[in-house]
């Protein structure tokens, strides 16, 4: 049965339910030889994890006075973060950082380098705070424990923070 004739059935029954409001009991039969058929349709939905980073890297720790981010040089610690859906087609990430160039830096999710085919996930200027968007792949995420880890272009100066990342993906609701 096609969505048009599910269409004129149910514009039937609306017409058939609007005439029959002058009192009495209706009925509503459905021609012989249709059936009723089911269908599952499927809700797209968007969830997001906040993973808290705030560390600092660069080639000298005295370069960024931050107190509250340890610097790690040219390599992050790992982070988990867990993903309680089935993730379909591409997601990405906002990163908050202050002070990166377009100097060759890059972001791993589960083994993955995520960055730009140029390895540059970004610039914030020397003295300011920018949010990043980084796009993900389809596969790059899994439903389940998952790690990302920023690693600095050791062949450079520059030194930045790295306070949130927002982990966005998409996945599915079957709905009856």
């Amino acid at each position: 049965m096609t969505n048009q004739s599910n269409e004129h059935i149910v514009y039937a029954i609306i017409a058939f339910g609007i005439l029959s409001l002058g009192g009495g009991t209706a009925s509503i039969y459905v021609a012989s030889g249709q059936s009723v058929a089911t269908t599952t349709t499927t809700i797209q939905a968007s969830d997001f994890v906040t993973v808290p980073i705030q560390q600092h890297l660069g080639d000298n720790k005295n370069d960024i006075y931050a107190p509250g981010f340890p610097f790690r040089g040219d390599v992050s610690d790992h982070f988990n973060f867990t993903i309680d859906s089935t993730p379909n087609k591409d997601g990405y990430l906002l990163i908050q950082i202050y002070g990166s160039y377009f100097e060759g830096h890059t972001i791993s999710i589960n083994g993955h380098n995520v960055t730009s085919p140029d390895s540059n996930f970004g610039n914030s200027g020397s003295s300011n705070w920018a949010t990043l968007t980084v796009l993900l792949d389809e596969g790059v995420l899994k439903q389940g424990e998952n790690s990302i880890q920023f690693l600095r272009n050791p062949n450079t100066e520059d030194n930045f923070l790295i306070d949130n990342v927002v982990v966005n993906w998409k996945h599915q609701f079957p709905q009856q």
